[in-house]
């Protein structure tokens, strides 16, 4: 399956049954998103969509290709947002140890507070259409492995500042640091408040600095 590239126009103008019609594919993959986020893929109709974007069905096939389509192009739109939100995290002015250590407590804070629980949509998505959906997957694992390099580069800064143990691979630290903000995210989903999130966050960080 070909996913569409989205550096076309950012506005498109496709006709339905006669009807011209103009949309924004920026906004409309984040409304998808919203929608594939709450509801998931198998859950949500295409009408629904149409709805969510405001845009018709003829429109979004022509554009997307099909609803999985749609799903791709929203969870990428998703995904660069996610990374370069950490980026910013972890790159901010304070001491590697603190803004790693902010940036595991902001995963608490929005995990213990979702909307009706949802979830992440980079983990919700894993979950439901992993290992049979290879054209996502690699979607998926790609985001992944930027994620981890980015906790990888933080580590590695704190082990030259001497925050961290110089004796772990950094890169093996960050794929573990991965797993802990990922499921982060999954304990989130069930009642568990912020304060044993932030126990979590402070054990991880214990192991980091071999101390």
């Amino acid at each position: 399956m070909t996913t569409p590239k989205l550096h076309a126009p950012r506005t498109r103008r496709s006709v339905d049954r006669g009807r011209p019609r103009e949309f924004d594919i920026d906004q409309a993959v984040e409304a998808a998103g919203r929608v594939f986020w709450e509801h998931g893929y198998h859950a949500t109709p295409v009408d629904v969509l149409c709805e969510a974007t405001g845009v018709f069905r003829g429109s979004l096939y022509r554009t997307f290709g099909d609803k999985h389509g749609l799903l791709v192009a929203a969870f990428d739109h998703y995904a660069q947002g996610a990374l370069a939100r950490l980026k910013e995290r972890l790159a901010g002015d304070l001491p590697p140890r603190e803004a790693l250590r902010e940036a595991l407590l902001h995963y608490t804070k929005v995990s213990a507070h979702l909307s009706g629980r949802h979830g992440c949509f980079i983990t919700n998505a894993a979950v439901e259409l992993l290992p049979g959906d290879p054209v996502l997957r690699t979607h998926i694992e790609a985001t992944l492995g930027r994620i981890a390099t980015q906790f990888s580069l933080a580590i590695a800064r704190g082990q030259q500042a001497g925050d961290f143990d110089r004796t772990l691979d950094a890169e093996e630290a960050g794929r573990y640091v991965l797993c802990v903000a990922q499921g982060l995210r999954v304990l989130g989903k069930v009642d568990m408040d912020e304060a044993a999130l932030v126990s979590v966050v402070d054990m991880a960080l214990r192991a980091l600095t071999g101390r």
